[in-house]
């Protein structure tokens, strides 16, 4: 996957950014939360992302995931939207979960 062009996808409403990544308003499903995230390669070159958030809330919810595109990397100018399942085992999800992100790393493709 090399990403897609930006400009079509509906994610909801941006919760924070961090660099070229952007978490949007996350979703309970049962004993969830789905989280869209979307990474936008804001730069010139081809580029591999590593994210990680946190998602913590009342009741002690506190639960952290991560995601990475190690193969193709992101072109300039295009998009990976994704969503991330976070749980916390023996934990409600929180309807008004606080998202931090904890890390973004960026790594330009070096020919």
């Amino acid at each position: 996957m090399s990403g897609i062009a930006k400009g079509g996808e509906q994610f909801g409403t941006p919760v924070i950014r961090r660099g070229d990544v952007t978490i949007y308003t996350p979703r309970r499903d049962r004993d969830a939360l789905a989280v869209p995230v979307e990474v936008v390669n804001s730069g010139a070159k081809r580029a591999f992302y590593r994210f990680r958030i946190r998602v913590t809330g009342p009741g002690g919810f506190d639960a952290t995931a991560s995601a990475s595109m190690d193969v193709v990397g992101l072109y300039p100018g295009t998009s990976w939207p994704t969503e991330l399942t976070i749980k916390d085992p023996g934990h409600t999800p929180p309807a008004h979960p606080q998202i931090t992100i904890v890390s973004v790393e960026r790594n330009e493709y070096q020919r």
